[in-house]
């Protein structure tokens, strides 16, 4: 039999309102009435250390033109969330189209187990997620510790917060790549969509600008994240909570084994 390679596709251009119309083309229409998008508002800084509003907004039009329910939902790791949406320019987005903005650090949640998980073997998951089709929508970015952080490690952000002011999310680190990959097979996003178009690099918190002009688009996040992570010059075989993830089933991460579509 044939081995089925996963899709990723890549359109070039500047306009997110353009390249989210022709990227999306590709996908069938989600089955879930909701539609949650996952921006990366790490902290209350300038893109590209978090996705531009402009981005999620592209995101936000296209499904309610299409008849869904649409949510944008984050919880900061370094700030608070609201005051990222606020400083961030999300609240125009809440303004013009009427959709929530909400705070995952704060969401009610149920208790998930899994015993073949790597590090989290109980995962207080978010109701706001719950029967969701959830889109990872994070900046093509690099991350000190796990070399990028793209869909599968933007989704830390889809977790309830600790109470603290900063470090929301501590307790993932202390098996980081092992919860990346617990994360995302407990909340099993259904699409990614990285914003490449200025790649934040250096720093995941004050990140600099570089111009790649790309975005990437898959309902493979593992796929999506490898090809993200070879525009920003790594070898994804090499980033471990990629490999961790093929390893286990959840995606591909061999750009042998992934069909790119250039547009």
């Amino acid at each position: 039999m044939a081995f089925m390679k996963s899709k990723v596709i890549v359109v070039k251009g500047k306009d997110p309102y353009q390249m989210i119309e022709k990227g999306l083309k590709f996908f069938n229409e989600p089955h879930e009435k909701n539609v949650v998008l996952k921006p990366n508002l790490i902290v209350d800084e300038a893109p590209p250390t978090t996705t531009p509003y402009e981005t999620i907004e592209a995101l936000v039009k296209y499904y309610l033109e299409i008849g869904y329910k649409v949510t944008i939902a984050e919880g900061s790791g370094w700030c608070d969330t609201y005051h990222a949406y606020e400083k961030l320019g999300y609240f125009k987005i809440t303004n013009n189209y009427g959709v929530k903005l909400i705070d995952l650090n704060k969401d009610k949640y149920e208790i998930r187990e899994n015993h073949n998980a790597l590090f989290l073997k109980k995962f207080e998951f978010p109701l706001t997620l719950k029967d969701a089709y959830i889109i990872s929508a994070p900046i093509l970015k690099e991350h000190s510790i796990t070399k990028v952080t793209l869909s599968l490690k933007n989704m830390l952000g889809a977790t309830l917060g600790e109470k603290a002011r900063v470090a929301k999310k501590g307790r993932f680190h202390k098996s980081l790549d092992e919860s990346i990959v617990d994360i995302n097979s407990y909340i099993k996003p259904s699409l990614a969509v990285i914003d490449g178009r200025i790649a934040g690099i250096e720093s995941e918190l004050k990140a600099k600008r570089k111009e790649i002009g790309v975005m990437i688009f898959s309902n493979d996040l593992v796929a999506a994240d490898a090809v993200g992570a070879s525009y920003l010059g790594y070898d994804p075989i090499s980033i471990s909570h990629l490999k961790l993830a093929q390893d286990i089933g959840l995606g591909i991460c061999d750009l042998d084994k992934i069909e790119i579509v250039n547009l």
